[in-house]
């Protein structure tokens, strides 16, 4: 560590040293994710409804090139009526093709992702900070702040637009640094894969990309060609998208074009935007994105979305990028951080529009919400001028993510805990020991056909069909032997040993009966069920 006057504001790291510190946060950063993923930030055996439709839909399409509802390679997924997004739904139906489908690896999507920003942060670091410790302040905050933490450790698709917006402003800040047409196409690109994240990104990209034509034209920075070579990748990729709202809205008629059906919604979401909500969300919004939501399962009360010891640094951090807006306009200088800054301008500005805002519906913002904070700690050292400041903030977050990290893997609130929250229905936290139970009674099965004895079977039909592997023809037949599996408690059992049954502790006389036959019995080890096979 190279030292020039004992101040922070002065201090570099030799190169070794800098890629040993940022490869030891990696580590920290792809471990925490990556432990317990099937298992947090839920219980053992707890997986969000929307986790578990987009799953068996990406099930489907890998398998048979149709969602649940036999609609064909869609670019927006119906759901139970309001739609779900799409780019999650086709990266775990590439994941599931190659490698079959268990929680684990759908959630593992959401950590590759991540970890794609996450290299991106750090090359877009470099260029906020320059090439000194401070870099690599932004990936520490990504590893421990609670919402990051708690998006890329789950599968609700639309968490992808946060670490997609990472990925995309740096590659839009590398193509003006750059300035090749290649870039600003590739630029384009990742923006209109961006769409696919999450129905909110319809309405931030296209603002923030028109404030930044206008900031950038005014600076001489970019011009009209190098605007379209983004502008034309992003609109093409996103045309489909626009078609299928245009069919949502009844202005044009359902219809199927190169293998691809387009269909209308049972529900829209046009009316959750609205200028309407601007007064409410003004004096609530900030407590709900940065303190608590109504998703009890989403918001992380006793830390803070960015953590609260973030909240000084990043009010600060914001305050400078305002003084550095200011002065690059009236300077006519370039200055990076005033993209993350107009990009921030324009999800709050969306996030103030939109019905019930929650951490998910703005989750885009807590990228510019982690780089005001790694300003405003720049900022505090650099005035503070002791080595130790740095040091003794890095102290107090690591401190702070070790008590959440308990918390975390723990099982967190009780709110979370199928098995102890007091009312069910105000949260769609699914047990899925069902599911779990048929996974491992299908490998006992083998070749033989699997018989499923569960009581209360159709409220739990989604998830016995993605678990058991069902085609979404025989989804839609409902009970689908015709792939070899059957929900039904039959008038004759099979007594050949042609079959294996999975069967609920609850019909336990069954089991006692084909144990009394010569089957044998195996507890699963999920769940209340009992595996009984010859």
């Amino acid at each position: 560590m190279k030292r020039k006057g004992g101040t922070l504001d002065k201090l570099k790291l030799d190169r070794k040293t800098y890629y040993i510190l940022f490869a030891a946060m990696t580590l920290l950063f792809i471990a925490t994710r990556l432990f317990r993923l099937d298992q947090a930030p839920f219980t053992a055996a707890g997986m969000h409804f929307d986790e578990m439709s987009a799953a068996y839909d990406a099930w489907c399409i890998q398998g048979w090139g149709v969602d649940r509802h036999l609609t064909r390679f869609p670019v927006y997924f119906m759901n139970t009526g309001p739609g779900q997004n799409a780019l999650y739904i086709y990266l775990a139906a590439i994941m599931f093709k190659f490698f079959g489908f268990t929680l684990f690896k759908f959630r593992l999507i959401a950590v590759i992702c991540a970890s794609a920003a996450y290299v991106c942060m750090f090359f877009l670091a470099r260029k906020l900070f320059g090439d000194n410790i401070y870099s690599l302040v932004p990936n520490a905050l990504m590893t421990v702040m609670p919402v990051y933490f708690m998006s890329e450790h789950w599968g609700l698709e639309s968490y992808l637009f946060l670490s997609f917006s990472i990925i995309s402003i740096f590659l839009m800040i590398l193509s003006l640094e750059k300035q090749q047409l290649k870039f600003y196409i590739l630029s384009g690109v990742s923006w209109g894969i961006t769409f696919y994240t999450y129905g909110v990104s319809y309405l931030v990209v296209p603002l923030f990309f028109f404030m930044a034509f206008i900031w950038l034209l005014f600076l001489k920075r970019m011009d009209l060609k190098t605007a379209l070579g983004t502008a034309v990748p992003m609109a093409l990729l996103g045309a489909p998208l626009a078609v299928e709202q245009l069919v949502i809205q009844g202005v044009i008629q359902p219809f199927s074009i190169a293998g691809m059906d387009f269909f209308p919604m049972e529900i829209s979401r046009v009316k959750e935007v609205s200028f309407a909500y601007i007064p409410h969300n003004i004096l609530t919004s900030a407590w709900v994105l940065l303190v608590k939501d109504y998703l009890y399962y989403s918001s992380v009360p006793k830390f803070g979305t960015i953590m609260y010891v973030s909240m000084p640094f990043m009010i600060i951090g914001g305050v400078i990028c305002v003084i550095r807006m200011i002065r690059s306009v009236r300077n006519k200088e370039y200055d990076p951080a005033v993209l993350l800054f107009l990009f921030y301008i324009a999800g709050r500005f969306i996030s103030l529009m939109t019905k019930d805002v929650n951490t998910n519906k703005a989750n885009e913002l807590y990228f510019p919400y982690l780089i005001f904070t790694a300003i405003g700690i720049e900022f505090v050292c650099k005035k503070v001028k002791k080595e130790w400041c740095l040091l003794a903030i890095a102290a107090v977050y690591m401190l702070f993510f070790a008590f959440f990290a308990k918390w975390a893997y723990s099982g967190g609130e009780n709110s979370w805990n199928y098995q102890t929250r007091p009312r069910l229905e105000e949260y769609i936290v699914e047990d899925i020991h069902n599911g779990l139970a048929i996974q491992e009674a299908k490998e006992i099965a083998g070749e033989k056909k699997l018989q499923m004895m569960i009581n209360g079977a159709e409220g739990k039909y989604l998830q016995i069909c993605l678990f058991a592997g069902t085609s979404p023809y025989d989804y839609n037949e409902e009970g689908f032997d015709e792939n070899g599996y059957e929900i039904s408690i039959p008038e004759e059992l099979d007594l050949t040993g042609d079959r294996v049954y999975l069967i609920e502790d609850e019909l336990h006389h069954i089991t006692d009966y084909l144990v009394s036959e010569g089957f044998t019995r195996q507890e699963a080890k999920q769940g209340q069920y009992s595996i009984v096979y010859r």
